[in-house]
Formats: structure tokens, C-alpha cells, sequence
């Protein structure tokens, strides 16, 4: 049974404007709590697809939705959306809609090495398939390239000093002394007044690099937006400054005109608008579901209109 709770789901499925008939993408389906919500929206005669690259999550997929045959379930990463599409058949779809957080189900799961709540291997995949793990670039990554993994995807402050801590203390085996280690490179006044747990920035960065998350994102929303209807949405929900300034920024991308320099007086460029970005700014959870669900308090919502 899934403990996860979906973020944001009523704003994020209302953003959607789902009617019945409608050919649906839970880019990521994790607990599945989104489409559930879809299924009710789209009815008998629409179409769910499922993807996810946690293997995991689609065992539980299809365990729910194995039998409906509105829905099909697909291990993959949301990067391969068209190819994914293409094999079922589909060729376009008239909503998607992608939760970027780590699942409840990863985090607490304590032999995947997300957390730092428990002992467990330095892994951190998503899809198990893959070989690099978070020990791999631990272990193995120069001093220079850790600092600009947790700078880059961690906004951490104290890069240098972390991936200067972790080259001395190799081999790191597991979680918890990894976050020991990060913990005692911090200044003592820095670890007093943090709100949250020093390695938590360390282990977020990490988890980004491993499974090459902002990489995969920039694909899935290109290929995403490409794929929709006419009038069809797309929403996305983010946690991370780089994750929802990536959402942001390919969004104004294809919701501009022309492209072309300023100085030229005349557009050449041809670029049309693909989409009308319906969020001038996210939507954010409200308090009471921060209160009920504290790991909400960082999630975005960013919606956009197929042209």
C-alpha cells in the first residue's frame, strides 16, 4: 500500500479542464493518487497512460489499474513520453501532468538511499536499471565536480567544504555517514541556525545528479508540449529552485513570438507561440495542506495551454 500523499492534486487536476473522452499522461505516477483522480474526470471512454522509471511504482500501478482497461501502465522515464506513445499508439494527447518530489514510498523505503533517517547503500536511482548510484560519484567523483553537483543542485553554500570532507573520509559505504560527515563540515553557527538538516542539501543534489533529473525535465516538457492537442494543458508541479526554474523557462520559451534580434526591423525568424502559459506566477499549496502534509511546503504549479 502506498503512504504517499499527492501534492497540489485538486489545483493540478482542475488545471487540466479534463473531460470526459479525454486521452490522458501521469508522467509520473508514483502512488498513483493523480490517477485516480483523472480516471473520475476522463470516464469510461477516456485514456490513462502511466509512466514511471521507479519499476516499483508501476508494480503498484498496475496492481490498482492492471484490470482497467481505460489505463495503461509503462516503466519508463517521462523523457521517452513520444516513443512510449508511439508504441501504444497514440499519437497525441490532450493533457499531461508530472509531480517532480521524491514519493513518500522512496523516501521511507530505507534500502533505496534516499534518506538519511536510516542506515542504508549510497544508491539513490530511481530506476534500479541504471548503474550509476550516489556511491559512484561519492567515491569516485574529482573533488571539483562534488562541489559543482551540490552548488548547482543544491544551492548549498558550503559546496567546497562538503566535497573537500567527502574526499578525506573515503570510502563512504552508507547513508547515515555520509550524513555525519557532510554534518561536520558545516560551521557550528550555520548548524545551530539551520531549519533543516545540514546533509539534506547534499543529499537532494545528489539524488538530482544520479538519476539526471533537470536533464530528463528539459526533454519530457519539449517532447511533452510537442505531443499535445490543440487546447491541450500541461501541469507541473516542482520542488526544487532548479526544477521550477527549468519548468519556467521552457514554458516562456514556447510561449514566445519572435525570436528574432531587436535590431532587426523585420522578423525573419518565423517562431510562432505554442502555448499560453496559464500560471503568471506558480500556484502554491495552502497552509492547511503544508500542516497536514509538511512535505509540500516547497512544491510550484506551473499550468500551460496548447496553442
Amino acid at each position: 500500500m502506498t503512504r504517499h500523499v499527492p501534492v497540489m492534486r485538486a489545483e493540478a487536476i482542475d488545471g487540466l479542464a479534463l473531460r470526459s473522452g479525454m486521452t490522458v499522461v501521469d508522467a509520473t505516477v508514483g502512488g498513483g493518487g493523480y490517477s485516480a483522480a483523472i480516471l473520475e474526470k476522463i470516464g469510461r471512454d477516456g485514456t490513462l497512460v502511466g509512466l514511471d522509471r521507479d519499476g516499483r511504482a508501476i508494480e503498484r500501478f498496475h496492481k490498482i489499474y492492471g484490470a482497467d482497461r481505460r489505463v495503461h501502465g509503462v516503466h519508463s522515464n517521462y523523457s521517452q513520453i513520444r516513443s512510449v506513445l508511439k508504441d501504444i499508439g497514440i499519437a497525441h494527447v490532450d493533457a499531461i501532468v508530472a509531480d517532480l518530489g521524491l514519493s513518500s514510498d522512496q523516501l521511507d523505503d530505507a534500502e533505496r538511499g534516499f534518506s538519511f533517517a536510516h542506515a542504508a547503500p549510497l544508491d539513490m536511482r530511481m530506476d534500479v536499471r541504471q548503474d550509476r548510484t550516489a556511491a559512484t560519484i561519492v567515491n569516485h567523483a574529482a573533488e571539483v565536480e562534488i562541489a559543482q553537483i551540490l552548488q548547482l543542485y543544491g544551492d548549498e553554500r558550503f559546496a567546497r567544504r562538503i566535497a573537500q570532507a567527502i574526499v578525506a573520509a573515503r570510502p563512504i559505504t552508507d547513508t547515515l555517514r555520509l550524513a555525519d560527515i557532510v554534518t561536520a563540515a558545516m560551521p557550528l553557527s550555520q548548524r545551530r541556525v539551520s531549519r533543516i538538516h545540514p546533509a539534506t542539501r547534499t543529499f537532494q543534489a545528489l539524488r538530482m545528479a544520479v538519476n539526471e533529473e533537470i536533464a530528463h525535465l528539459k526533454t519530457f516538457l519539449t517532447e511533452g508540449i510537442d505531443i499535445m492537442t490543440s487546447g491541450g494543458r500541461i501541469a507541473v508541479v516542482s520542488f526544487h529552485s532548479g526544477e521550477d526554474r527549468t519548468v519556467k523557462n521552457v514554458l516562456r520559451t514556447y510561449a514566445r513570438g519572435c525570436i528574432c534580434a531587436p535590431d532587426v526591423p523585420l522578423c525573419r525568424c518565423g517562431h510562432t507561440p505554442q502555448i499560453r502559459i496559464l500560471t503568471k506566477k506558480p500556484i502554491m499549496p495552502t497552509e492547511e495542506e503544508i500542516h497536514q502534509n509538511p512535505r509540500a511546503r516547497s512544491a510550484r504549479l506551473r499550468i500551460a495551454q496548447k496553442i
